[in-house]
């Protein structure tokens, strides 16, 4: 019997700076230790099955990021929660566990929130000017080399707030196998657009959509 199980968890403070890789080895040390019976892949290494349908860069913070991995044998879904949570360092933080309804691959956005800094000017007032521009080209690094690209159509559910110095900008960035938006690509295109540095200190992202813009579960 093998069960697949999605494991949704914050990914927040000091934890932030824990690398993909190092995220990886964390879960299955805190899979080994709460003694979850899940499945182990085969051959002369045999490790426990876990895969990430999106990995986080690191530095960003994760509010709703998932872990999938195949169970053995029943247990509770809150019980795979508790039994995690004793296991897990400060800064990850297992919100729930669920049978999975949808494919990794039927990710097609994020939901962001960026905290941008210009080192001059109002930085609301700049950015909210940037991008409400008809275009916002920026330099994408793709498998055939690096090309312009237009990401101003990709922007979806675009709001600047004010806050201080700085500003919050909440955006929808498509993140699938066809287009993927990095907020740093926004960053750029913001400060080529401003004509001067404007740089994202604090990237939170919130949750995935699939491609109707719905909650990715």
């Amino acid at each position: 019997m093998q069960k697949p199980i999605r494991v949704w968890f914050e990914k927040t403070g000091a934890a932030i700076y824990i690398s993909h890789l190092d995220l990886n080895r964390c879960m299955a040390r805190a899979v080994r230790r709460a003694k979850l019976p899940i499945w182990y892949t085969e051959g002369f290494h045999p490790h426990p099955y876990l895969t990430f349908p999106l990995p986080l860069s690191l530095g960003v913070h994760g509010l709703r990021e998932a872990m999938d991995l195949r169970l053995v044998e029943d247990m509770p879904l809150g019980e795979v929660k508790e039994r995690l949570n004793r296991c897990l360092p400060q800064g990850l933080l297992v919100t729930g566990v669920t049978e999975p309804s949808e494919k990794a691959k039927e990710i097609a956005f994020a939901d962001y929130e960026l905290t941008m800094e210009a080192l001059g000017g109002d930085t609301a007032a700049l950015v909210q000017e940037a991008l409400e521009r008809d275009a916002l080209p920026v330099e994408k690094k793709t498998k055939s080399g690096v090309k312009e690209v237009d990401i101003r159509p990709h922007l979806q559910q675009l709001s600047v707030e004010k806050q201080g110095e700085r500003c919050l900008v909440k955006v929808t960035l498509p993140c699938g196998s066809s287009l993927s938006i990095n907020p740093s690509l926004l960053a750029q295109a913001v400060t080529a657009a401003c004509g001067q540095p404007v740089k994202i200190v604090r990237t939170v992202r919130l949750r995935f959509c699939n491609a109707q813009m719905q909650l990715f579960a």
